[in-house]
């Protein structure tokens, strides 16, 4: 289905493209997400950060990713993976965060075995992770991780998801294995923690560093969709993003099993990538997926809660908790507010 008319003939002409882009990034930022950097700004003395976490924020800020290989230990790792592993073939799935091959859309997976799901998913989400995998919440709300994420964005994001995905290995690149860009509204970052050594056969992530500024250059790609071609299922093929970005800048984070990933989805990315589809040899990607995004995209888009135990609650930082918050419905903060 191509793009509406006057989305298309914006993206033909890339200095209005970039200066629209901009427009409504300053718009979720400063106006719409004021509420939230102020937030910030009332807790800065919380995300003061350590060399490490600064440079992190400093590649995000340059590049559009960071990568921190081994960040926690692999032994962590592979006791949550074991656990997921199970979960997942035991049908623990949220049936809201599975993404249909067939349809590029939320699909219904009631009645469907493992091997069904493998083959007509692109991914699939653990239900309720952070209450079924206790282990999830130290990774999950890891003080370096909130430090990171909030100094980049300038702000407490509205929306912190967390999810436990796999994503499963086709024939052909579906959907987020082709290039894109996930917002051109409000600022996106992903996090990846990786249950998985990510080489070419379990689809590592590539970015193509410097295309989240919004320049001119980064807004010259043309997405399927919009060029009316019916390929890479509406999204940049790697044709239209060589004609822009040669393939020697482009950045594979291949790494091992416990490292993190952080990048600003606002950059054009595709992961995973399987380098050969339809290798039998290819295996599921399997990691925890941390999403914030600014304001307007956490209204629009996803008001649903990650669950969390209140005792979990409790135990928390004071850091921890302004982003526990934020995995909650606005009643449920309500009623937080009231009993605290």
């Amino acid at each position: 289905m191509r793009s509406p008319f006057v989305v298309r003939t914006i993206r033909k002409h890339p200095h209005l493209y970039s200066a629209v882009c901009k427009a409504r990034l300053l718009y979720s930022r400063r106006i719409a997400g004021a509420g939230a950097r102020s937030l910030f700004r009332q807790n800065r003395r919380l995300f003061s950060m350590n060399e490490f976490e600064s440079q992190q924020v400093e590649n995000l800020r340059t590049h559009g990713y960071a990568l921190a290989p081994s960040f926690f230990s692999k032994s962590v790792m592979d006791e949550i993976h074991t656990k997921a592993d199970a979960m997942f073939h035991g049908l623990a799935i949220d049936p809201e965060r599975a993404y249909s091959v067939q349809t590029g859309q939320r699909a219904n997976l009631a009645g469907l075995s493992y091997n069904e799901l493998a083959a007509t998913e692109k991914m699939i989400a653990l239900r309720n992770p952070l209450i079924r995998i206790p282990e999830l919440l130290a990774i999950a709300f890891h003080e370096s991780i909130l430090k990171i994420a909030a100094n980049f964005l300038g702000a407490v994001p509205p929306l912190y998801r967390v999810t436990l995905v796999r994503d499963f290995p086709h024939a052909r690149p579906l959907h987020s294995s082709n290039f894109h860009k996930d917002n051109d509204e409000a600022d996106s970052l992903q996090i990846f923690i990786y249950l998985v050594d990510i080489d070419d056969a379990h689809g590592p992530l590539v970015y193509i560093p410097g295309s989240n500024r919004y320049d001119v250059r980064s807004c010259r790609p043309r997405l399927a969709r919009d060029l009316g071609i019916p390929a890479n299922d509406g999204r940049l093929s790697d044709e239209e993003v060589l004609r822009v970005y040669p393939r020697e800048s482009w950045v594979t984070l291949r790494t091992d099993r416990g490292s993190l990933a952080a990048i600003h989805g606002n950059g054009i990315h595709k992961g995973p990538a399987w380098t050969r589809p339809g290798d039998p040899g290819n295996q599921p990607r399997t990691a925890i997926k941390l999403d914030l995004h600014g304001y307007k995209a956490a209204v629009a888009r996803d008001r649903r809660e990650n669950r969390i135990r209140r005792a979990d609650f409790d135990r928390m930082t004071e850091l921890q908790r302004l982003f526990a918050h934020a995995t909650f419905t606005e009643e449920r903060r309500k009623v937080l507010a009231h009993a605290g």
